[in-house]
C-alpha cells in the first residue's frame, strides 16, 4: 500500500480524534477565558467567547483574596508525602508479592486486587472513625495517613518486579546479597519508570482531593488547594473570574508535571505488561 493511500485511509480517524480533542478542550478554554474577564463580563448573559477587556490583574486579586500560598504549601506537603509513601510502601509490598515465597501469597494478592474494586468514597466513614479514635482529626496526619499506599501502586510494582529476569536475582543471591539489599540495589533501580508513574499519579490524585480534606479538617490553616477555592464563594455570590483565576493557578503545576513526565509515565504503566 502506497503512503498516500495509507494516509487517506487514516484521515477519518485523525479527523475524529482532532474533533474529540477540541471538544475536550472546551472546558479548559472556558476556564482560562473567564479567568481574564472583568466580573461584569464574566457574569454577562449571553456569555462572550472572548473577553472585550483582558484583566490579568485577576490573578493578583485571587492571591490577595485568600491565603493562596498557604493552601499551595499544604497541598504540596500532603501530596508529596502521599506520593513518597506510595513509592516506598508500594514498592516493598509489590516486591514481596512478586518475589517472595510464603504461604497465602495468592490470597493476599486477591485481597489487594479486590480492594481496587471498592470505591474510595466507601472507605471514608471507617477511615474517619479511625482518625477520630486516634486523635488525628484536624491534623496533617489525617490528610496523609490513610492514603500512604494504595492497591493500584502495589499491583503496578508487583507486575514490574515480575517482569525482571530471574537470572539477575539468582546471580545476586550467589554473591551473598541479602533480600533487602537485593531489593534496594538490584530490583528497585530497574523499575524507575514505574516509580515515577506511581509518584506522579499519587501526587495528582492527592492534589485534586476535596471530599476527604473537607471531612477531616476544620481549621482554615489546614485547608488544601481545592478547599481553598471555596473562599471565592460568599453570601453575596461567587466571584467567578477570581475563582477561575485561582483554578488556573492550581491546574498549572499539575499540567507542567504531567507534560514533563508523560512519556515515562506511559512507559511505567506498560512496564511489566509483557513478560
Amino acid at each position: 500500500m502506497s503512503e498516500p493511500t495509507r494516509r487517506l485511509k487514516t484521515l477519518p480517524t485523525h479527523l475524529a480524534l482532532v474533533v474529540t480533542c477540541l471538544i475536550l478542550m472546551v472546558p479548559l478554554y472556558w476556564m482560562v477565558v473567564t479567568a481574564v474577564k472583568p466580573l461584569q463580563e464574566a457574569l454577562a448573559s449571553p456569555p462572550t467567547l472572548w473577553p472585550h477587556h483582558v484583566a490579568f490583574s485577576n490573578f493578583a486579586d485571587a492571591l490577595r483574596q485568600a491565603p493562596f500560598v498557604r493552601y499551595v504549601a499544604n497541598t504540596v506537603l500532603t501530596a508529596g508525602l502521599t506520593a513518597v509513601g506510595n513509592v516506598v510502601i508500594g514498592s516493598l509490598a509489590g516486591y514481596a508479592l512478586a518475589r517472595g515465597r510464603f504461604r497465602g501469597r495468592g490470597v493476599l494478592l486477591g485481597f489487594v486486587l479486590a480492594s481496587v474494586m471498592v470505591p474510595g468514597e466507601a472507605t471514608f466513614i471507617p477511615n474517619y472513625v479511625t482518625i477520630r479514635n486516634l486523635g488525628w482529626y484536624d491534623s496533617y496526619l489525617a490528610l496523609v495517613a490513610p492514603w500512604l499506599v494504595g492497591a493500584f501502586s502495589v499491583f503496578l510494582y508487583r507486575q514490574a518486579f515480575r517482569s525482571l529476569p530471574e537470572s539477575l536475582f539468582e546471580a545476586a543471591r550467589l554473591d551473598g546479597c541479602s533480600e533487602l539489599r537485593l531489593f534496594r540495589a538490584v530490583a528497585f533501580p530497574l523499575v524507575r519508570a514505574t516509580s515515577l508513574t506511581v509518584f506522579v499519579l499519587s501526587f495528582v490524585w492527592t492534589w485534586n482531593a476535596f471530599l476527604w480534606p473537607l471531612l477531616v479538617t476544620s481549621r482554615p490553616e489546614l485547608r488544601v488547594l481545592q478547599l481553598g477555592l471555596t473562599a471565592f464563594q460568599t453570601e453575596g455570590g461567587v466571584y467567578v473570574n477570581l475563582l477561575m483565576a485561582a483554578t488556573v493557578l492550581s491546574v498549572v503545576p499539575v499540567l507542567v508535571l504531567f507534560a514533563t513526565t508523560q512519556r515515562l509515565v506511559i512507559s511505567g504503566i506498560g512496564e511489566g505488561a509483557l513478560k
